[in-house]
């Protein structure tokens, strides 16, 4: 009975692993197509958003199968609570990639501010980066890791203030950049969310070890 359990455990683990890492390479890939302007690119990203959400599905139907089979206890009822949560944060994640590819097609014929496109890259990098230490944090269980992945946040929130700052000053002062402008706030407020998923799923991390709901975000905007 207790391998069976873990035989679940493990492939659920393993869904969420793959959820997860098809929506950094939707987020990449997004990513790219705001750099070179590829809008072919941002349509795959789009269409690629249907398997992270069977993902989610497949994982919310297998946690509930698994404990009406097994009526897991501690560590194990954890950790399956913490899988629903995951896999949740994951698909928002997708779906915040896919609202990047869709500000890409939205703005193809604008003109652009290069330095800013080039601090919005940095931030989306910056907010994979979160997504995918929070994701080995919580494949391994890790703490201090899951910790870490909090202050990587706030790197990116810090990046999100300031390129928000420049563009609402260039929407003002540029009337021919105003369209461009006012999308990319749409488009760092994607990243920073994406980012802000990464850390829940870090939470979790923490969650699924210690039994604690606890809040790891430390920036304080003010």
């Amino acid at each position: 009975m207790r391998n069976d359990l873990q035989h679940q455990l493990d492939q659920l683990l393993t869904r969420v692993v793959a959820m997860a890492e098809r929506a950094d390479a939707m987020l990449g890939e997004a990513l790219q197509a705001f750099e070179l302007g590829d809008l072919q690119a941002a349509r795959r990203v789009a269409e690629a958003d249907a398997e992270v959400d069977r993902g989610y599905e497949q994982v919310q139907h297998g946690v509930l199968a698994a404990v009406a089979l097994h009526g897991p206890v501690a560590g194990d009822l954890r950790l399956l609570t913490a899988l629903i949560h995951v896999s949740l944060h994951v698909e928002r994640m997708g779906d915040y990639a896919v609202g990047v590819a869709r500000t890409v097609e939205r703005v193809s014929d604008l003109p652009a501010d290069a330095a800013l496109t080039g601090q919005l890259l940095e931030m989306g990098a910056r907010a994979r980066e979160v997504a995918r230490g929070s994701l080995q944090a919580f494949v391994h269980r890790d703490v201090d890791a899951a910790k870490a992945c909090s202050r990587l946040d706030d790197d990116v929130d810090r990046l999100y203030l300031g390129i928000f700052h420049r563009l609402v000053r260039l929407a003002a002062e540029d009337e021919h950049r105003l369209q461009w402008a006012t999308h990319m706030i749409q488009l760092v407020r994607q990243l920073e969310r994406y980012a802000d998923h990464g850390v829940d799923v870090a939470e979790q991390a923490v969650f699924a070890v210690t039994g604690q709901t606890i809040e790891l975000s430390s920036f304080d905007a003010g």
